[in-house]
């Protein structure tokens, strides 16, 4: 800085960018906990529909094998679904670190490079 309108012109120019760079973490949190409630959602009725249908394996059991033998399918069922359900949802946090790593990169290389041009030359 070397005169103290230049300051000021600094301090407004870095002032919209923190209001920009805080908005677009906004918009990134926005996105990311909309995809992992819908993912909460669609675990949960994993969890209801295998209720459901365990309720269903008792009523229409005819004995006891038939009825562990089904209970069985339905819990390897409901296991690679839920397997299947969590590894979305580490696609989800995986793909949240990576905008979250983005835009922090981008805020530092806006920082230095207004920081940079501020600087007086020897």
């Amino acid at each position: 800085m070397t005169t103290p309108k230049e300051g000021v012109e600094l301090v407004n120019e870095l002032t919209a960018k923190g209001y920009e760079a805080a908005k677009a973490l906004g918009e990134i949190n926005m996105r990311l906990m909309e995809r992992m409630l819908t993912r909460q959602m669609d675990a949960m009725n994993l969890f209801v529909n295998g209720g459901l249908q365990n309720l269903k394996l008792l009523t229409e059991a005819k004995n006891p094998g038939d009825l562990m033998r089904s209970q069985m399918d339905l819990v390897r069922t409901f296991s690679n679904s839920l397997l299947a359900e969590t590894r979305e949802t580490l696609k989800i946090a995986d793909d949240g670190r990576e905008q979250y790593k983005t835009w922090f990169e981008q805020g530092m290389q806006e920082l230095n490079e207004k920081m940079g041009k501020q600087r007086p030359s020897a």
